[in-house]
């Protein structure tokens, strides 16, 4: 039989490819997909856990509801619904500005230039808005080294040593910090805020997400704006990316 059936060149398949009518194409926010087996049951899931593929339903697993449609794309999977998650941010140790009633979420790496671009358009908001800077290094081993002693410092109960942090990273002046490891420190809202981050697959920072899930990667041309959800300015040619990414 095998010798019977027809031959099929690679130019028949791209025409019969061609030929399908789409109606409509999105990008899946997914970086790796892995077959987990359990029991008889096989289920695709993207490398973070988020999404899950089975019985020819997708699943976004943090918020339980499923996509269906390509709308479902930007309302759903594009964006990170905090309220649904058992997560509490206080725990990731956060650096907090801002006594406004929605809360925007900030993962920042100390030395990066485009995150402090955020942290200055920032301070004209905080009467709208609280802001939870959340530090990552991303940037290397002075990244690192700034990032421990910040965040042994934040832990403190002492409300002075906590602004001298909130100041420190506003100006992104790190001058005089120690260069020694802490003798004492508890790590485990550095460690969880580290965690998190890869959770959410950050691709750079800063990486922000909106009070209604939005998230975006890189510093917005204006942040009001984004948060508002308003259509953003065409730029034009050159570097829009205004991310950091791992060296």
């Amino acid at each position: 039989m095998a010798a019977e059936a027809p031959k099929i060149s690679p130019a028949d398949v791209a025409a019969g490819l061609m030929s399908v009518k789409i109606d409509g194409m999105q990008d899946l926010p997914i970086t790796g997909l892995k077959m987990v087996k359990t029991g008889e049951q096989i289920v695709f899931m993207s490398s973070n856990g988020r999404f899950a593929l089975y019985g020819g339903k997708l699943l976004d697993v943090w918020t339980q509801q499923e996509i269906k449609d390509l709308p479902d794309i930007d309302r759903i999977a594009r964006r990170i619904d905090l309220s649904r998650m058992k997560l509490n941010i206080d725990d990731l140790g956060p650096v907090t500005v801002g006594r406004g009633k929605d809360s925007v979420l900030i993962f920042i790496d100390p030395r990066c230039p485009y995150c402090g671009k955020v942290m200055k358009d920032l301070q004209a908001l905080q009467d709208r808005y609280t802001f939870k800077l959340i530090m990552v290094p991303v940037l290397g081993q002075e990244s690192q080294n700034i990032v421990v002693q910040l965040a042994c410092q934040q832990a403190s109960k002492d409300q002075k040593v906590q602004e001298s942090v909130r100041q420190r990273l506003l100006k992104q002046d790190y001058a005089g910090l120690p260069t020694d490891n802490p003798a004492s420190c508890n790590k485990a809202p550095l460690q969880r805020a580290i965690v998190t981050a890869k959770l959410f697959g950050l691709p750079g920072v800063p990486f922000l997400i909106a009070p209604d899930g939005r998230t975006h990667s890189g510093a917005p041309e204006s942040l009001a704006d984004w948060l508002e959800n308003k259509p953003a300015v065409v730029q034009a040619p050159g570097n829009t990316d205004k991310t950091e990414k791992k060296p």
